[in-house]
């Protein structure tokens, strides 16, 4: 084994150790959900178990390798599984069906261990004639269906929990799902690079081990950066702490439920009118969006409407979802109050909590999103073009 192979040797070795650590770590965080957390342990443990490959064949024969077949399933159900933790309760009914394809892969590679691996001599290195075989050929590919498939489902569920949030809160600013998002594309970048890395394997059959080797190694960093994350990633009843698990759950289950029902039926017009109208009249009358923490359950509880209700007449009768509505009218009134010559020299700080923003990083986000510009930006822009009037 040459010295790069050692090097690599020991990387995916500490890689394994420190996975397998930062692993218990999540799962034992006292401050996690440890409902949620459960499935992202068990992608991470599912994507550390066939690192050891390396090392298996290092020490005894390929055929031992064939018994980390069966795992490499069980990374894209706990990835999808860990997505929807976040909007649904997954109980056993729930999780065990997407497991059934790797109880089936088990029964299948015990075959291939007791019957045909035998076939062929003990070695550290897997005959070309074994990877060029229909089996494996099929296995790595039904793999990689099956991988791609979770990871399609894995976004749907994940867009579809982006679009609860906003439809149901004001302020997002604690709920990252920018990080699950890199979750997702991260598996999906390791998918293709693994497709590239069999083609490579095809190709040159007498380096298995090396490239094995260097996929364990490039697997590492990714799964310190899903540990390390993972350890601080709140759920969004975490991030409310008002409100309980159940009752987050119940309005998620709600919106989606609102989302349907609008497919099918709309609003009657004189009802959608008059909801947007009272809807107006709260936020620019009463100012209602300068409660930082305001949700779609108090906007109906103000109107004395259900959530669903409202819910569907922001979107039918203005077009934008809750989240856009009040951040929309946060703005206009930050811009009302930067463009005052008696606040000129209040701070953009000030501006940002007077206008309903309960942090400066999200006014700055919000306040460019809707304007194109930065508070700071807005202002300077404005004061040049009085200058120069």
């Amino acid at each position: 084994m040459t010295i790069t192979e050692n090097m690599l040797l020991f990387v995916v070795s500490a890689g394994i150790v420190q996975a397998f650590f930062l692993a218990a770590l999540i799962f034992f965080n006292p401050r996690g959900d440890r409902s949620v957390n459960i499935y992202l342990v068990g992608y991470i443990v599912s994507l550390t178990i066939p690192m050891f490959a390396p090392l298996i064949l290092h020490f005894y024969s390929w055929q031992r390798v064939l018994y980390l077949a069966p795992v490499l399933l069980l990374v894209a159900p706990f990835l999808y599984l860990y997505v929807c933790s976040f909007r649904e309760q997954i109980t056993f009914r729930k999780a065990w069906p997407h497991f059934i394809l790797f109880l089936v892969a088990v029964v299948i590679e015990a075959y291939i261990v007791v019957k045909i691996a035998p076939l062929y001599p003990p070695s550290k290195q897997v005959p070309p004639e074994v990877i060029h075989s229909p089996w494996p050929m099929t296995r790595v590919i039904l793999r990689l269906i099956q991988m791609l498939t979770y990871i399609y489902f894995a976004g749907r569920s994940l867009s579809s929990y982006q679009r609860s949030i906003q439809q149901l809160y004001s302020e997002t600013s604690r709920i990252d799902l920018a990080w699950m998002r890199w979750l997702i594309n991260g598996f999906l970048v390791l998918t293709i690079w693994m497709i590239f890395l069999y083609a490579m394997i095809l190709k040159f059959p007498e380096q298995f081990r090396l490239i094995i080797l260097i996929n364990t190694a490039v697997i590492t960093p990714y799964l310190y950066a899903v540990t390390f994350k993972g350890i601080s990633q709140p759920t969004l009843w975490q991030a409310r702490p008002k409100a309980s698990r159940e009752e987050v759950l119940e309005e998620i289950h709600l919106v989606e439920e609102t989302e349907a029902r609008n497919q099918k039926n709309t609003l009657n017009p004189e009802r959608k009118d008059d909801i947007v109208a009272r809807i107006q009249g709260l936020m620019e009358q009463d100012k209602l969006y300068l409660q930082a923490e305001l949700t779609l359950q108090d906007l109906a509880d103000q109107l004395g409407i259900p959530a669903y209700q409202v819910s569907q007449a922001i979107n039918e009768g203005l077009q934008k979802t809750f989240y856009d509505l009040v951040n929309g009218c946060r703005v206009a009134e930050a811009q009302r109050l930067l463009l005052d010559p008696k606040n000129r020299n209040l701070k953009i700080m000030a501006v940002a909590f007077d206008s309903g923003f309960n942090s400066k990083t999200t006014f700055n986000t919000v306040f460019k999103k809707f304007t194109g510009l930065t508070p700071s930006e807005f202002k300077e822009q404005h004061q040049a073009q009085t200058v120069a009037a």
